[in-house]
């Protein structure tokens, strides 16, 4: 969302803004792919993934979500997943993070959806939520690098690995009969 005078999720006020942006860059003999890269250059590059898979029992999803609450015992979180190592944890579902000193989310609770976010040693950040409005559960992969990291197909190929140990390990596809999205 851009400013505050047109709430928009949806990203019409963002559009405009980029229109805008191009028109800026245009008249500096850029276009926003080479100053996209110019910012990945100073500030490393920004990659995320998304997708969703579809579940029509609610009772299935409430159990894949408790069981990541459960992970190793009573209220206890993945400290892995897979190869990868769990940094911290947040659920906006329960109002719990591990990054906090309090174990408190600074995010507002809501617990009328599932919501888990796992930042990973390698930078990369995953959030498994369901949706509000369709029986999906949907995952946010994102790996935001450091400058000097600048293998971009390396990057993507990495993001991918942790998307799928996300999805093997937390998810758990066949054993919960969950239907991966239409292509």
């Amino acid at each position: 969302m851009c400013g505050t005078s047109v709430l928009d999720k949806d990203g019409v006020s963002a559009a405009v803004v980029i229109a805008e942006m191009a028109t800026y860059l245009e008249s500096q003999n850029l276009t926003l792919a080479q100053k996209l890269l110019e910012i990945y250059e100073m500030y490393g590059y920004h990659i995320s993934k998304t997708s969703y898979f579809l579940c029509y029992d609610p009772p299935t999803i409430k159990r894949i979500f408790e069981r990541l609450r459960n992970f190793d015992g009573p209220q206890s979180y993945p400290k892995c997943c897979g190869v990868y190592n769990v940094l911290h944890v947040r659920d906006v579902t329960t109002g719990y993070d591990s990054s906090q000193l309090n174990k408190k989310s600074v995010l507002p609770v809501s617990k009328s959806s599932q919501m888990i976010t796992f930042t990973f040693q390698n930078g990369c950040v995953a959030t498994l939520r369901t949706s509000g409005t369709e029986p999906k559960i949907k995952y946010y992969a994102e790996m935001c690098a450091l400058p000097e990291q600048s293998d971009r197909s390396m990057l993507e190929e990495e993001l991918q690995k942790l998307i799928g140990a996300l999805i093997e390990n937390f998810l758990e596809p066949d054993k919960n009969g969950l239907t991966w999205r239409s292509a």
